[in-house]
């Protein structure tokens, strides 16, 4: 290490003169358009830009960088005018770049998915002339701004090369890059062309070849696609250009990477974590290998040296304010002790200086804030003098080779005893979320201007890869705090992109403060979380708002809980909600015939005041009927503009894209798993997580967990990370415009599954998913559409009289359901059959009790059948009712489904999935009782007595969610809701469709016999889901147990 003397404001440190002995031997009075028309003269065949079914050659190209330059010029472009390019990453978008730099112009790269008002709020604040678009995606522009196509642009005749290009210099601006704002708006960064050209052209391990072949990874607004462009054709390079589905999925870029001979790439922090996980072999055959943009995961860098070891591998770092990249790190090893990987030292024509509160350059292993410096700081924020002012600084220690400005880039770091730089987090309030920088007062603003909204504060939590915005916002006086959350949540979104959209938004009566009055934001993670969201109020009044305190702070882990504090602010979930029905059942008496209208009560998400209401009318004998407002004929109605005219792109057979809705569900993942061995070549699965990785994780646990291995299978699974109950399934318009097109038939198998929640609780995802599904079916392409419904959905016309339904009879008597899970089943399958009318092909699959394997009786024992399995063997204690087995093992459901699939046109028949040879609750006491579980059979009603005893006193017992269902009288009939399902209630049901569509296979449903209950009671002793006999048998003995 160089001996280290002191600094002063004005003097450089011995170590930082040694560590920033920076070459600048590139060219620095060129610009980008004289070195690519360079490269087009010194080899005009050479292949510069190539697609998945075309190329151009840098003569071609440079032919359609002067057509574009020409008609721009016509357009009264002129040097130094902004024109937005608003394209995805194609070779077209490649050649407009190049076009109005040849022009003279400054492009300024902008997506196409991001909302309205933020892409006009740009083009005003930027002055754009001109917004070139994709032929497919026109934009919305202010009167100040021209809209053309870029196929438009094109059109004009080929000119000798005026070189307008000629009137820009070096450090004039060649692009603006757009980030998120402090002041509440975006700021643009002001890049000049020698920023590009010292990574492009200087010296070091950054330079590409001639003879290269570099991947575009990297969305055109991101800055680093402009390092992506120029490095490569100032080289003379080819550039690769991909879809987005092939950079996502490992497998697919494994084979574009093999399949095209990439042999350069730059990959995000975030996908090059996700690929090191799942393919870390796929960088071995790499050249050069970039990975940045965030912190790297060291244990990801070690699975690829250790894996996939590409030529070279550079951990790359640099703000848009340094264009691009500022210090790169080789990385041939890292030991097992590592906590991080460095960010190494300034790349080619830079510096970077560690710089403490003063002013004054660290000492190494000192912690300050890193400033940048050399040709690619950036010219400052276009139009903000004041904020550029603050962030670049007059460069007193640099060489006079590169003297200028210095970028304070708010990180902080320290230098290692090898010169080395380490990066040790942001000193301000600009936040990384999923690779995108984020200033936290943009969210502020956004979420300030809401009419309803007095005050509001952004903090972060998590760490790493994994974090996400929280806020806390302070209501206008007047204004109910009810669903102001959800309001909020849809106003951001409509303004923002997805990754600036707060996770949690808080009520709070008012945002902490620190001693001096300032926003406290470091409590604001804690505020944010539904613990604390607890109102701060008067404490209870009276013997059941106390008695009702006391049991949510025992379920809810809370020590103080006010009248007006709210169940799901608390953290409420329904697991929770049952428990705290139990346990006032147990401790107010209230009768188990009410659970069903408590749990409706909290579904509401009700003050602690208004719960007790509810609770004191149950006492009283007063009960409100759920859901009797709902009218299940204005539900099902499909919106009417919903037409399927577009062609079918899937043919009878093995669909190639498949969207799976409900895949990490048990009979979710066996659909995967058959769907994909059937010959599917990618299914879609949509599921609930922050990001793919984190979802293809999810998938892969919930597979593993029932008994399949999904390692051969991942790498044909795509990730979407998403949500029923949002608009677009909580998708961008480009993820949402990519599904449609690059799929071919959807399954919906997602619902949320509650039998005590009522129908309006269900209804967002069951009915509001199915909905977004069907529009979804019809955007681009037509994709078939089969759903999986349930058996339940016939329920209504057992207590309706009709004794008969067969597959094709038409769906009646909802309001006779009962619970809200089967009522928002019916309206959806009414949704797909009038979709279905309309065009859409469409069936329908109506499964019973999706049950254990045949061969290993593997189940999901999160159900009311497995708990009434094992209710009855530790009681003791077996009900007098006439309850089917009607079991459908879920391996056998998942073949039957998915051989209907391939080979069943979907004409709109509905399939009964259900047991030609079920059994009854008899079987089930005789199996036991063989097992080593007495069982006697004891009147319904004193079993009932028994189980609401037993779940008052047991609050955590599985059986607790359902006991409502076996005591509250089903609508307008004398017995329960559960006795619904039993012999000479529940119509008969015939499955002709389903017998003739599987005919033509080999499967067979297997009998529920003695053979098949046992394979479920030893699966379930074997996992410890059922206690042995003994101990069953002292449950049956103990306290309380009376029947």
């Amino acid at each position: 290490m160089p001996t280290t003397d002191e600094s002063t404001p004005t003097s450089l440190p011995r170590h930082a003169r040694t560590w920033n002995q920076v070459s600048t031997d590139h060219p620095r009075a060129a610009t980008i358009p004289l070195l690519f028309t360079e490269q087009a003269d010194a080899r005009p065949e050479a292949t510069a830009v190539e697609w998945v079914d075309g190329a151009w050659t840098y003569r071609e190209l440079a032919a359609q960088a002067r057509r574009g330059a020409t008609a721009l010029r016509a357009h009264g472009i002129g040097a130094g005018d902004v024109v937005a390019v608003v394209m995805r990453r194609s070779p077209a978008a490649v050649a407009t770049i190049l076009a109005i730099l040849h022009a003279g112009g400054v492009y300024l790269p902008l997506g196409p998915d991001q909302p309205a008002d933020r892409l006009t709020r740009i083009l005003r604040d930027a002055d754009v002339r001109m917004a070139v678009h994709d032929e497919d995606e026109p934009v919305e522009v202010p009167d100040s701004t021209t809209a053309v196509s870029a196929d438009d642009l094109f059109t004009a005749p080929e000119d000798a090369d005026p070189q307008w290009w000629r009137e820009r210099a070096a450090g004039e601006a060649a692009y603006v890059i757009y980030t998120s704002g402090s002041t509440g708006a975006p700021k643009g960064v002001v890049c000049p062309h020698r920023g590009q050209i010292r990574l492009a052209r200087g010296a070091g391990e950054l330079r590409i070849r001639p003879d290269d072949r570099v991947l575009a990874t990297t969305d055109l607004t991101f800055d680093v696609s402009c390092f992506e462009i120029f490095a490569t054709l100032l080289n003379g390079a080819c550039l690769l250009l991909a879809q987005d589905s092939e950079l996502l999925e490992s497998k697919a870029l494994e084979n574009v990477v093999r399949g095209r001979h990439v042999n350069v790439m730059w990959l995000s922090a975030g996908l090059f974590h996700q690929h090191a996980h799942l393919t870390p072999h796929l960088f071995a055959g790499l050249r050069l290998l970039i990975a940045g943009g965030d912190v790297l995961s060291p244990r990801a860098v070690r699975t690829v040296l250790a894996e996939g070891r590409p030529g070279t591998f550079l951990n790359g770092y640099g703000p848009t304010e340094n264009s691009s990249l500022s210090t790169v790190r080789r990385v041939d090893d890292l030991s097992p002790q590592a906590e991080n990987v460095p960010i190494g030292v300034p790349v080619a024509g830079s510096t970077a200086y560690v710089v403490r509160e003063d002013g004054t350059v660290a000492a190494p292993g000192e912690t300050g804030e890193l400033w940048v410096g050399g040709d690619g700081v950036a010219l400052g924020y276009l139009g903000d003098p004041r904020r550029t002012a603050e962030c670049f600084v007059e460069d007193r220690w640099s060489p006079d080779a590169i003297r200028g400005r210095l970028y304070r880039t708010g990180d902080m770091a320290r230098w290692r005893e090898d010169g080395a730089l380490e990066f040790l987090g942001r000193r301000d309030r600009q936040v990384k979320i999923r690779g995108y920088r984020v200033e936290l007062d943009e969210v502020e603003s956004v979420l300030s201007a809401h009419p309803h909204v007095h005050q509001t504060a952004v903090g972060v939590v998590g760490e790493g890869a994994g974090q996400r915005l929280v806020a806390a916002v302070v209501a206008h006086g007047g204004h109910e705090q009810k669903d102001l959350a959800a309001r909020l949540h849809e106003h951001v979104r409509d303004r923002l992109p997805s990754y600036m959209v707060p996770t949690r938004i808080a009520s709070v009566d008012a945002l902490p403060l620190t001693s001096s009055g300032k926003v406290d934001r470091r409590s604001l993670s804690a505020l944010a979380t539904p613990a604390a969201a607890a109102a701060r109020d008067d404490a209870p009044r009276g013997e059941v708002e106390e008695t009702l305190a006391g049991v949510w702070r025992d379920v809810l882990h809370e020590d103080r809980i006010g009248r007006d504090a709210r169940f799901f602010a608390l953290g409420g979930t329904s697991l929770r909600a049952t428990q705290v029905t139990a346990a006032v059942r147990e401790r107010l008496k209230v009768p188990a015939g009410f659970g069903r209208a408590m749990i409706r009560s909290l579904v509401g998400d009700p003050s602690l005041r208004d719960f007790a209401a509810t609770v004191r009318d149950l006492l009283d004998g007063h009960e409100e009927s759920a859901d009797t407002d709902t009218d299940f004929a204005v539900e099902s109605r499909l919106d009417a503009d919903l037409r399927y005219t577009r062609p079918t792109t899937a043919a009878l057979g093995a669909p190639r894209q498949v969207v799976l809705t409900g895949s990490t569900g048990f009979l979710g993942v066996y659909l995967v798993d058959r769907l994909l061995r059937e010959g599917v070549e990618k299914v879609h699965c949509l599921i609930r997580a922050d990001d793919p990785s984190q979802a293809l994780a999810r998938l892969a646990a919930r597979m593993r967990r029932y008994g399949l291995d999904p390692e051969p299978l991942l790498d044909r699974v795509v990730p979407v990370p998403g949500e029923l109950a949002e608009p677009h399934l909580g998708l961008s318009g480009r993820d949402w415009n990519r599904l449609a097109r690059e799929t071919d038939l959807i399954v919906h198998c997602g619902a949320q599954v509650n039998f005590a929640y009522p129908y309006r609780a269900l209804a967002p995802t069951n009915v509001g998913g199915t909905r977004t599904l069907l529009e979804l079916a019809g955007e681009h392409t037509t994709k078939p559409l089969h759903y999986i419904s349930t058996i339940a959905v016939i329920a209504g016309f057992g207590t309706a009289g009709v004794a008969q339904v067969d597959e094709n009879t038409p769906l009646d008597h909802a309001d006779r359901l009962s619970l809200g899970y089967p009522e928002t089943k019916w309206v959806a399958e009414n949704l797909v059959s009038e979709a279905g009318r309309r065009g859409l092909p469409v069936a329908i699959h109506r499964p019973y009790e999706v049950t254990g394997t045949v061969d290993r009786g593997v189940w999901n024992t999160d159900t009311m059948m497995c708990a009434l399995f094992r209710t009855i063997a530790e009681t003791g204690l077996a009900p007098d009712m006439a309850l089917p087995l009607d079991f459908v093992p879920v391996d056998y459901t998942a073949d039957a489904i998915t051989h209907i699939i391939t080979h069943q046109e979907p004409d709109g028949r509905v399939y009964h999935l259900t047991n030609p040879r079920a059994a009854h609750l008899p079987l089930l006491v005789e199996r036991l009782t063989a097992m080593g579980y007495p069982v006697r059979t004891v009147p319904y009603d004193a079993w009932t007595e028994m189980l609401a005893e037993l779940t008052a006193r047991l609050p955590d017992h599985p059986m607790a969610p359902y006991v409502a269902m076996f005591v509250e009288p089903a609508r307008d009939s004398e017995v329960s809701v559960k006795q619904m399902y039993t012999d000479g209630i529940f119509p008969a049901f015939g499955r002709h469709n389903t017998d003739a569509a599987l005919a033509d296979s080999a499967l067979v449903c297997p009998p529920v016999d003695a053979e098949l209950l046992d394979t479920y009671l030893r699966e379930f002793k074997r996992t410890g889901f059922l206690a042995p006999p003994s101990a069953c048998t002292r449950a049956a003995s103990a306290p309380g147990n009376t029947a």
